[in-house]
């Protein structure tokens, strides 16, 4: 498993649509669904990583290492959930 500190740095250095970072595209849906219900959150990930799989910018080695890293920080229903998204991911 990739450490977190170098996984952080990849994702710094990461552009997708519009130049921006991969980091700071997550830091900016973040910021934006702050206070909101995690359903719409989980879709608006969702959506972006989609686009990032159409446009050839994310990976599925990247997929695979977010999960690597996310996963640990779940409960076992998360996790399962997490793991269904990335598998459907990588299949775009």
């Amino acid at each position: 498993m990739q450490d977190f500190g170098k996984f952080s740095e990849e994702m710094k250095n990461k552009r997708v649509s519009g130049g921006n970072s991969l980091y700071d595209t997550a830091v900016n849906i973040a910021k934006s669904f702050d206070g909101k219900d995690q359903g719409e959150l989980l879709k608006a990930v969702y959506k972006e990583a989609e686009r990032g799989k159409r446009a050839g910018t994310l990976t599925n080695a990247e997929i695979d290492n977010f999960v690597a890293v996310l996963s640990p920080a779940l409960d076992a229903k998360k996790r399962k959930y997490l793991l269904k998204i990335a598998e459907e991911l990588k299949k775009i």
